[in-house]
């Protein structure tokens, strides 16, 4: 079929995705989160989401800046307000899950994203407030080679209005698809001279909630193209050049299958960390302790060979087991194997009786 001139093939693979995001969705909503893990759950998907979203627009913010600033709710700089306001734009779509997807909607999204940016050289001015009046092109990072030219200005409005009109009254489609749709197309269109990634990236997490998906807000999809950058822009690249949005969709899909996922992988990790941070003897364990304990927390096993390299090789093989001996001692790990075979692994609290 033909969506605004793009082809889509609902083919196997796409209808497997969906099956299998449904039924995560379902175990997800049945899981039960108590409230201060929850909060811990949402705290960190919520500065995961800000955090990779503007990294994906190549922003040097490192993760413990972005930590500060979405904690601290102040910027002062403009690439930690870049942060913020992504932070900012996606709490306060949860107030308009009942409305459709407007031109003022979106142009509302764009200026809580750009709210107090002034750009860069490349692109010195954000335009908040209305579609791109001028022409955008997509070139080559640090070069003038112009490798794609976007819809003509004067296209956009009738274009938007395509688009918002088509996720209004969709029938046909699943309501899953119809965020990822919006996604490609809307980069495809480029409506506004800058922070279009950005703004896209929250109205696919809105367009994700109005069909019933992540309400709860426990993943993000941002941190899955971040993660899986090249594919992203290759994705994208690859069905505007040929009209065809049925690979980005599987990846988008596919990003929802792996993000869901993680939200178990995050739980699992966080209850490990409790337990670690329960017992008498955390506080007097040193730095190298608690980071090979982390690492065991959040990988589920751990060897001496990966021991070694976490301490920068200021531990030998003999100083590594002896702390996994100390670990076994207070229930955390288990010795499997032998000789060249061995290996440590977590040990669940109900096996260990803690």
């Amino acid at each position: 079929m033909l969506i605004l001139d793009y082809q889509f093939s609902d083919n196997s693979k796409i209808k497997a995705l969906l099956s299998e995001v449904k039924r995560q969705e379902k175990e997800i909503k049945s899981v039960s989160i108590p409230p201060k893990l929850f909060q811990k759950i949402f705290k960190r998907n919520y500065l995961n989401q800000a955090y990779s979203s503007t990294r994906i627009e190549y922003s040097i913010v490192s993760y413990n800046a972005a930590q500060k600033v979405i904690f601290a709710k102040k910027a002062h700089s403009e690439i930690e307000r870049e942060v913020l306001n992504i932070a900012n734009a996606h709490l306060a779509i949860s107030s308009e899950l009942r409305n459709p997807v407007t031109d003022k909607f979106i142009i509302g999204v764009h200026t809580k994203i750009s709210d107090g940016l002034k750009g860069s050289l490349r692109e010195p001015s954000y335009g908040s407030g209305k579609y791109r009046k001028i022409q955008n092109y997509l070139g080559e990072l640090f070069s003038d080679r112009i490798t794609y030219t976007f819809p003509d200005p004067k296209d956009v409005p009738k274009l938007m209005k395509k688009l918002n009109g088509f996720v209004n009254a969709n029938k046909e489609l699943d309501k899953l698809l119809i965020p990822g749709i919006f996604h490609f197309l809307f980069i495809a269109i480029h409506p506004f001279i800058n922070g279009n990634g950005r703004t896209v990236r929250v109205i696919e997490d809105f367009l994700l909630k109005k069909a019933g998906y992540n309400l709860r807000n426990l993943y993000n999809l941002s941190r899955y193209y971040y993660l899986h950058l090249k594919s992203y822009h290759f994705f994208l690249n690859q069905g505007r050049d040929r009209h065809d949005l049925t690979d980005f969709l599987e990846f988008y899909l596919q990003g929802i299958c792996e993000e869901q996922k993680n939200v178990f992988e995050e739980k699992k990790f966080l209850e490990r960390m409790e337990r670690l941070q329960s017992l008498p003897e955390w506080d007097k364990m040193d730095k190298t302790d608690k980071k090979l304990l982390g690492y065991a927390a959040r990988n589920g096993e751990m060897s001496i060979k990966k021991a070694v390299k976490l301490s920068s090789r200021d531990l030998t093989d003999e100083a590594v087991r002896l702390r996994y001996q100390k670990y076994i001692a207070l229930g955390i790990l288990e010795k499997l194997g032998d000789y060249k075979m061995v290996k440590y692994v977590w040990k669940e609290s109900k096996d260990a009786g803690i």
